[in-house]
């Protein structure tokens, strides 16, 4: 086997949660590119369908289920309906997040923080318990988690909830990465930096910007040492890694895409 026959998907299942926009999006779309078929499972039915659409286009099969992957019943179903349709799920991808917009720390309503809990930590806790009842048995399999680098490394997040939350991603990484070794199933995490993606309010992708948003953006280039806001396109190659056979001895390991980020 060459090292670029290392980097292919074929005849594998791949699924992708939060995969109809975004970084999901790209990332569902860099599985297909490589070979594989993708479940494209997203909370809105439209954009799922949207995806699956596009996996098509590149000449792989595709399937959109609409899920919470918050709630335990959609996260099963949500993988039992992959099963189902293909027989069989070799890489997961638990990307579904939410950022919400910051509140002053004494107003903030703990619906806001559970919400955060909910959707950036427990729905990866659920899709990565599911695929794993699917992975041990076929003793293989790739899971890739999603945190933030205002999670796992520089401390600066956008409200308690979402640091806490990606954060507990890390270390919920880590111990599946244990629990899931011996039976040749790998574990990592990707901890992205600033994307041109709807996350945040969407700044990123604002053609028309207010004086504030513009100073705001401005001062987060600075900390930047690459000097620019990544495409989402740009996590493909990371992802790809992650989910083939090039990273069959890497397991617990959590790797910013960040442009410099963490280490200026």
């Amino acid at each position: 086997m060459t090292v670029l026959d290392a980097f292919k998907l074929d005849g594998q299942v791949a699924l992708v949660t939060g995969g109809g926009s975004g970084l999901g999006w790209a990332m569902a779309e860099g599985m297909a590119e490589a070979g594989a078929d993708v479940v494209c499972a997203d909370w809105y039915e439209n954009r799922a369908r949207e995806a699956a659409e596009m996996i098509r286009g590149v000449g792989r099969r595709g399937l959109a289920i609409t899920a919470d992957v918050s709630k335990e019943a959609d996260a099963k179903r949500m993988v039992e309906r992959t099963v189902a349709e293909f027989g069989r799920l070799d890489i997961v991808i638990a990307n579904a997040g939410v950022a919400g917009e910051p509140e002053p720390l004494l107003e903030e309503p703990v619906e806001s923080w559970q919400e955060a809990i909910d959707i950036d930590l427990t729905s990866v806790f659920l899709t990565a318990r599911e695929g794993a009842r699917v992975m041990i048995p076929q003793g293989r399999g790739k899971i890739i988690t999603i945190s933030s680098i205002t999670g796992a490394f520089v401390g600066r997040g956008l409200r308690p909830g979402y640091s806490a939350a990606k954060g507990g991603v890390v270390g919920l990484t880590w111990t599946l990465a244990l629990i899931l070794a011996p039976y040749g199933i790998q574990v990592n995490c990707i901890a992205p930096g600033y994307f041109k993606t709807a996350l945040g309010r969407g700044r990123f992708l604002q053609k028309e910007l207010d004086e504030e948003t513009r100073r705001s953006i401005a001062e987060e280039l600075k900390n930047i040492p690459l000097g620019r806001i990544a495409e989402p396109s740009e996590i493909r190659g990371l992802a790809l890694l992650l989910a083939s056979s090039a990273s069959d001895y890497m397991t617990g390991c959590v790797i910013p895409i960040d442009g410099g980020y963490v280490v200026r």
